[in-house]
This record gives structure tokens, sequence and C-alpha cells, in this order.
């Protein structure tokens, strides 16, 4: 399995589950772990904004570019919650979460140490034979056109508090900048693209410009928390470059989460 695979599968479960709220808890008492300073509101967003861009080095700065397996992913997360999420959220035996979860809170106060003692009782094989049983198919979103994108767009309010602060790169509004560019995303255009038979969520996940990202979230009306979450690590880590900016925001504002405001 795939970590977009694993990703897709992530989109239809449930964000607090019960187990995991109470590990989430007893962690924080332990002293070992906090849920302050996080940009997620939960570990199926850690999750999502994780796997968003698992193929590069996304907003965590991975050092490799190398196609890793869903598998990979899951044995080197080092944030206990997710780990054991996972297993609650995609439906492993509660008894066995359980177990996973005493073991983790009496194991080593490092990380690392937690992460293992779940996956030891959690291995990824009994995730994976979960994931494959889960009512949850690859169909839960569907694929929007660029003409689609392109009128959502055109609806949205072409002023956001927050976006508006942040350069337009020469065009009046943000707003402008993509319906510009959507417009001619049906050929090569201004940008000289090779391949334009792409859909809106390839368009989003190819733009380079994390302003343009940030202002789309926002006029569609995502959670100002979030937004300033994105732009603040945007300005702290993208060191003016604008692939690794557009990254770091997608990794905050992933497509999933924007088509469902877009288009609801």
């Amino acid at each position: 399995m795939t970590p977009q695979a694993l990703r897709r599968k992530i989109k239809g479960f449930d964000a607090s589950p019960p187990i995991t709220l109470s590990f989430e808890r007893e962690l924080a008492k332990q002293g070992t772990w906090s849920a302050e300073g996080v940009w997620y509101t939960s570990q199926k967003e850690h999750w999502l904004g994780w796997l968003s861009e698992y193929d590069g080095p996304g907003a965590y700065g991975r050092k490799t570019s190398v196609v890793r397996s869903a598998e990979f992913a899951y044995n080197h997360v080092v944030c206990p919650p997710m780990v054991l999420w996972l297993g609650e959220a995609s439906g492993v035996k509660p008894s066995l979460m359980i177990q996973a979860k005493k073991a983790a809170l009496g194991a080593s106060r490092k990380l690392q140490g937690k992460c293992a003692a779940i996956r030891r009782i959690v291995p990824w094989s009994k995730i994976e034979g979960s994931l494959l049983n889960s009512a949850t198919t690859d169909s839960l979103m569907r694929a929007y056109s660029i003409k689609e994108l392109l009128r959502a767009v055109r609806r949205l309010s072409a002023t956001a508090p927050q976006s508006d602060k942040l350069s337009k790169g020469g065009y009046e509004t943000h707003q402008d900048h993509w319906i510009g560019w959507l417009k001619e995303y049906d050929g090569p255009g201004y940008y000289g693209r090779s391949d334009w038979s792409v859909d809106a969520r390839a368009v989003y996940q190819r733009l380079a410009n994390g302003r343009m990202i940030v202002w789309l979230s926002e006029a569609a009306g995502e959670d100002p928390k979030r937004i300033k979450a994105a732009i603040t690590e945007m300005k702290r880590h993208g060191n003016g470059r604008k692939q690794t900016e557009a990254k770091i925001v997608r990794s905050h504002l992933p497509w999933e989460q924007v088509a469902t405001l877009l288009f609801k």
C-alpha cells in the first residue's frame, strides 16, 4: 500500500476515537507528550497532513524523494498518539488497542520507545488487514475538473484578511491570479505546461505559490487559526523558495480539506 492510498483510507475515519483521546490525556499527565503548540487539531489531521506529501521532503524536511510504502511511514512515526490512533480508527480490536496503550504508558519516557511498544502489539500487518476490510474506499472523494475549480474560485470573496497581507505578485488580488492561471490551464499557457490533462487536485498539488494556496483556503472558509499556522510556518521555514513554501502550506491545508469547503 502506498502512502497516498493510506491517506485516502484515513479520510473516512473517526477523528476522535475514545482510546486515543484517553491516551493523549494520560501522556500529558506523564509529561511525555503535549498537544500544545501543534498545528493539527486531531491525530487524523496529523496523519493527513503528514502523508499529503510523503513522496517529497514536505514540511517535515524528509531527506529523500524515494517513494516509500505506507508500512514504512507507519514504522517511522515518532508520535505515540498518532500511531495508536491509526490502529484504533482503522478497526483493530479495542482489547488489543487498550493493551497497546498500556504498554506505551509503561514504556520509556522517550517517544520512540512508546511508539515501538505500540507497534510490537499492533504491527503494520494488523493495520493493513483492518484497512483492507474497511468499508472506506478510495472513491470517497470524486475528482473535480479544472472548470469546476475555476467556477468555485469565481464564487469566492476576493478579499481575505490574512491572505491580503501577503504579496500578490503583481495581481490586484489572489483571486485574479487564480482565475488567470486556471483560464489557460487547458493548454501550455504562459507557464509552458507540458501536461494539462489533469484534475483540480493535480493543479493544487503542482502550484508553486504558497500565498495563492493560503488565499484559496481562507476565502473558502477555513478556520483562521489553521490559516495563521500555515502562514507562520511558510514564513519561518520557506526560506523564500516557492516550492518549499507551497509544500509547507499544503501540509497544513491539504486538498481534501480545501475541496470539502469549495464544493460543499
